[in-house]
């Protein structure tokens, strides 16, 4: 797991996990810098796949990578196991712990000659394996193949993002084949980058051949390369004789005619060279995910204008409307997502929170002034949200998550008077995060003070426990303090 160590100053010798996607540095933040240069929120380590990066966040003292200042205007700086990162006199060290850290393996330039090469089509049935010689015991193929393709498609489809997606067919191959190193590379802006690996032994040392990986990509056709090492036809290619790579498979993830990337499978051992039946339980691998990432690139595109139509809307309505201040659902949606950032929310439940809290208002669109001051109306908008929500495909979570977002832990809320833990985790992070921003209101900026802000906690705490989750409470000031959240 990556890191970062306090190497000197008065913190000297504490370790910050790096667990977050985000990780704030200074003053008052995850990794504390007690140091009178630092300002609060300092800088940022950030991550992007498997790659950590470090930005300024504006600071006034500035903050300086191996003695390099970074300009909060420039683009981010790539961190390395060992970089020294300077706030003041404070020096921090970014560490990488893991056994499976994962070093950027280099494509190598050398041409090599592939021509023997065994291919696999995509688009056409590949022979039936050769028969055993008499008296050789065959091991059950297909029914190991069956097994192997319903655990990746069992991965596939408990994965919510691209990343974990990537990293369960990583793992599945490895498992499932000889290789040494697993790897799937998508494509970004017509360029390959690593989305995942999975690895036996750590290497110290990775070379991808770019010559094995472009001819799968330009004819479109997963390829096996075994015994590399030993070929005479290999003797110029460094990449293969001195990296160890003895025997290669590389499978496009092609689906619909288009290609996603690649999955690159390598081992260093003569004993576990890969075969023909490799390379065709590895193809079908690469097509399921390629069929899984598309499937999930068109939900997240389609989630997308959704979501979009929906915050349109919204914005519209609040621009024009005497219910509440422009901008609400949009602070209270950040409000959730930093409550789930500090919570440890998984990313599916925290995806329905964060829409929930979009959308926590949308029964209100359409609804003549003061349709909800009544008493006996004040919860009619979280029903007529949920039952408009109900009416779209996969919004049902969400919809449970309005629905209740006006229940209290005491049963004073409503519609259905709920109590603790009958009320959804998902709507008690939305209920605490609307009571939040409605206590804070929308006066400008003056209204959003850090004494304002206090004092609404300050009326929250006494809440928390009877009204509101005191857990998802302790989380709301984490992510104040922190800067997970800011609103000063």
């Amino acid at each position: 797991m990556p890191q970062i160590r306090v190497k000197d100053g008065p913190a000297q010798g504490k370790v910050y996990p790096l667990t977050s996607e985000v990780t704030c540095l200074g003053r008052e933040a995850e990794v504390q810098v007690l140091d009178t240069a630092a300002s609060r929120q300092h800088a940022e380590v950030f991550a992007v796949g498997t790659d950590y990066f470090l930005r300024d966040l504006g600071s006034r003292n500035g903050t300086y990578l191996n003695d390099e200042r970074l300009r909060a205007n420039e683009p981010p700086a790539l961190l390395r196991p060992g970089d020294l990162i300077r706030i003041g006199s404070t020096h921090l060290v970014f560490e990488e712990t893991s056994t499976r850290r994962f070093e950027a393996p280099q494509f190598s330039s050398a041409e090599e000659d592939i021509s023997s090469a065994v291919e696999l089509s995509l688009e056409t049935q590949v022979r039936e394996p050769e028969a055993a010689p008499a008296g050789a015991a065959r091991q059950p193929v297909e029914s190991v193949h069956y097994a192997v393709l319903y655990d990746v498609a069992k991965a596939l489809s408990s994965a919510f993002d691209l990343k974990s997606m990537m990293q369960k067919v990583c793992d599945v191959a490895l498992a499932a084949t000889r290789a040494d190193a697993a790897y799937v590379f998508i494509r970004e802006e017509g360029k390959l980058v690593p989305a995942a690996h999975a690895r036996r032994v750590e290497r110290t040392e990775l070379t991808i051949s770019r010559t094995i990986v472009q001819r799968a990509l330009q004819h479109k056709r997963a390829l096996l390369v075994s015994d590399a090492g030993t070929d005479a036809r290999f003797a110029a290619s460094s990449s293969v004789v001195m990296k160890g790579i003895r025997s290669v498979i590389c499978a496009p993830l092609l689906a619909h005619e288009h290609i996603g990337g690649v999955l690159y499978l390598h081992s260093g051992s003569f004993d576990r060279a890969f075969s023909d039946e490799h390379l065709r339980l590895t193809t079908a691998m690469a097509l399921q995910a390629a069929v899984a990432m598309e499937a999930l690139r068109a939900h997240e595109e389609s989630r997308r204008k959704l979501i979009g139509a929906f915050r349109a809307l919204i914005s519209a309505y609040e621009q024009t409307s005497a219910h509440g201040p422009a901008g609400h659902s949009e602070r209270v949606h950040a409000c959730a997502r930093a409550i789930c950032q500090v919570s440890d929310i998984p990313p599916a439940e925290a995806h329905v929170i964060e829409l929930a809290a979009l959308l926590h208002e949308i029964g209100k669109v359409g609804a003549p002034e003061g349709a909800f001051e009544r008493e006996e109306h004040r919860y009619d908008y979280a029903t007529l949200g949920a039952a408009t929500l109900r009416k779209v495909d996969g919004m049902e979570d969400v919809a449970a998550a309005i629905e209740a977002h006006l229940e209290r832990l005491d049963g004073s809320g409503g519609p259905r008077h709920l109590i603790g833990h009958q009320i959804p985790r998902s709507a008690r992070v939305v209920a605490l995060a609307d009571d939040f921003e409605t206590r804070l209101g929308a006066a400008g900026k003056a209204a959003r003070s850090a004494e304002a802000i206090k004092q609404t906690l300050a009326a929250l705490e006494r809440e928390a426990g009877e009204k509101h989750d005191a857990d998802l409470f302790s989380a709301l000031v984490t992510a104040l303090r922190t800067g997970k959240l800011a609103h000063v």
